[in-house]
């Protein structure tokens, strides 16, 4: 009997390992950044290089809108301003600061994109211990798997957007609020919520009503305990508060109010991302991971702990809608990735509550469904993966040379990889098509535009070659998964390369040319 139970710790620990490690051995193996995770990278070494830049300096390094073109009517989404904007409205300093310090010590872009994905893996292994605590360890594995394999954690934990940080300090500043830990609850309340701002509505939403229930239990908590668990985060917070939005002046969203017409659009994307699944199949998904989680708060199934897990998906839930209703908002739902332990823990709880037949049959169609959208999913990050691996020859170079702004595509990775300031016609596609493909245009726009590099592919079809490559070809023909986002059209037309050709010096590196603008 020894025996059998020592094999099935070693079993479990060996899978929860394996579990929580892939994130950081997918990251040193790929490499992979996308969207905006080399961009968050960058804020974090902006912000240790100029900590004004947390309040209301702007980024020396991004000029992505583009610079106001000659006539100004090339540029019509009018973003291209030849400055940065200022930092997202629900941005708080902690991570930017974490990151800015790990590269001061390290120097080292192996550990500085390790951080998000060593975070991830903690996450699922407290949430093992969370799930242990209170629905024992056959749950907690099951929660833990559940969490690790979730798609949108999965895509998440390998890249350095900070959600998973998120989860992390949230989990702990919870856990440590439901055992009457009040200064561990407090330190990490306080900590969550100068990362990302959306978690005052967890921390203090959750705590707070978990504080006003007891109050009609048979062991209310006291008010001292409320106090230090929610009065001293707050108190924390309120300097950052008063100088960000009072002081300063920061607006609390993008593009203004929520508004309906824009929850109507963005909400079922949201939900097809998910799960990177068309929407049925994603509502469906979604419905098999909510049905034990309902039945597990209706039996109590968690113990001691279920009313504060409820509450905490609960909230979680408001924040994504309300984050679906604003202007400007992204259709990445990875804001709920900090009420994901709570769904995972509730839904492996209401799994045991349901008959074995029945319980086998949702488990198998649930991790079948996330081992076929993680397959996808891998498929997809290798991809991107590889555009990012091309030009980092690239970005070696330009970095050891003078400083200038750089014409590139790949921007946040230039400003990352290059540390030098990187252009482009971010939310312009119209002012992108009238510079690249016509060169006079193009004459003009650098004539007023202060940029030293272009970088080209060195290939004018490597766009259309990289789109037709057979792993390419076989990813865009699954039907679920995000798409690559490649256009197979060429980046800069013939007569625009053909003037760069015959005005400028250039080097191939790699797959990729650059052009020296001198002036």
């Amino acid at each position: 009997m020894n025996a059998l139970l020592s094999r099935w710790c070693n079993a479990r620990y060996a899978l929860l390992g394996a579990l929580a490690v892939q994130y950081v051995l997918f990251q040193a193996l790929t490499g992979v950044q996308y969207g905006d995770s080399p961009r968050n990278l960058h804020w974090g070494m902006v912000a240790w290089e100029s900590p004004r830049f947390l309040i209301d300096a702007e980024d020396p390094y991004d000029r992505v809108n583009g610079f106001p073109p000659e006539p100004a009517s090339l540029a019509p989404a009018g973003f291209a301003r030849g400055r940065s904007g200022s930092l997202h409205p629900w941005w708080g300093p902690l991570y930017l600061i974490l990151f800015g310090a790990v590269w001061h010590v390290s120097g080292s872009y192996g550990a500085l994109q390790a951080i998000v994905p060593v975070a991830a893996g903690m996450v699922v292994i407290l949430t093992y211990a969370l799930g242990s605590r209170y629905i024992g360890p056959r749950g907690g594995l099951l929660a833990a798997a559940l969490l690790a394999l979730f798609p949108v954690f999965r895509e998440h934990g390998p890249l350095s957007f900070v959600e998973p940080l998120s989860a992390l300090v949230l989990t702990v500043a919870l856990w440590a609020f439901v055992e009457r830990r009040a200064w561990l609850a407090a330190l990490c309340g306080a900590l969550a919520m100068y990362g990302k701002i959306d978690l005052i509505m967890l921390y203090l939403g959750t705590a707070g009503l978990m504080w006003l229930l007891s109050l009609r239990s048979a062991q209310p908590l006291p008010l001292r305990y409320a106090l230090l668990t929610l009065g001293v985060p707050a108190l924390c917070l309120a300097p950052w508060i008063i100088l960000i939005y009072g002081i300063v002046g920061r607006p609390t969203t993008v593009g203004g109010a929520p508004q309906i017409d824009v929850f109507l659009t963005i909400a079922p994307q949201m939900l097809e991302q998910m799960f990177t699944l068309p929407l049925p199949l994603a509502a469906a998904t979604l419905a098999l991971m909510a049905f034990p989680a309902i039945l597990a708060v209706w039996h109590r199934a968690a113990g001691a702990a279920t009313i504060m897990l409820a509450i905490w998906v609960a909230l979680g839930v408001v924040v994504l809608l309300v984050y679906a209703a604003l202007p400007g908002a992204s259709n990445n739902p990875r804001i709920f990735i900090p009420a994901l332990p709570a769904l995972c823990i509730l839904s492996a709880a209401g799994l045991f509550q349901v008959e074995r037949r029945a319980r086998f049959a949702l488990l198998v169609t649930i991790f079948t469904i996330f081992a076929a959208v993680n397959g996808a999913g891998v498929v997809y990050q290798r991809l991107q993966a590889q555009v990012t691996a091309t030009m980092m020859p690239v970005w070696s170079v330009v970095r050891d040379a003078p400083a200038g702004v750089i014409l590139t595509d790949q921007y946040w990775h230039a400003a990352l990889y290059a540390r030098q300031p990187a252009t482009w016609f971010e939310h312009d596609p119209v002012f992108q098509r009238n510079i690249m493909h016509d060169a006079a245009n193009f004459r003009r726009y650098l004539e007023v535009a202060p940029i030293r590099y272009v970088a080209l592919p060195r290939d004018p079809d490597a766009a259309a070659k990289r789109l037709a490559a057979p792993e390419a070809r076989l990813y865009a023909a699954l039907p679920i998964g995000r798409d690559l986002g490649w256009d197979a059209e060429s980046l800069a037309s013939a007569d625009v390369r053909a003037y760069l050709d015959a005005t400028f010096p250039k080097r191939v590196i790699g797959e990729y040319v650059i052009y020296i603008v001198e002036r």
